[in-house]
């Protein structure tokens, strides 16, 4: 399964939000033809990434981390995750 998710710190918008699984929107993230919206709240940007998880993942949650978000799942009985960077997996870690 892909999931968009924000790399950067801020927020991601409502409207990507709901967008996250949408095949479509994906394609345009990982084309490079939607690169993130202004989040007008924060004064900064999303910067989106799609990121991929096993099918046979038995659950999923998006981690955020004043912003920047990361997913954590189970897959085979282990917790596993997708890391955005350094602070995120610290989150994790501790």
């Amino acid at each position: 399964m892909k999931i968009v998710i924000n790399t950067s710190y801020g927020s991601i918008t409502d409207e990507s939000a709901a967008l996250r699984t949408n095949p479509h929107f994906i394609e345009e993230v990982e084309s490079g033809r939607f690169v993130g919206r202004i989040v007008e709240k924060w004064g900064c940007a999303e910067t989106l990434r799609v990121v991929e998880i096993p099918d046979d993942a038995t659950d999923y949650r998006i981690f955020n981390y004043d912003g920047c978000e990361l997913v954590v799942y189970v897959h085979d009985g282990m917790i596993c995750y997708t890391p955005t960077d350094s602070d995120a997996i610290r989150l994790i870690n501790h």
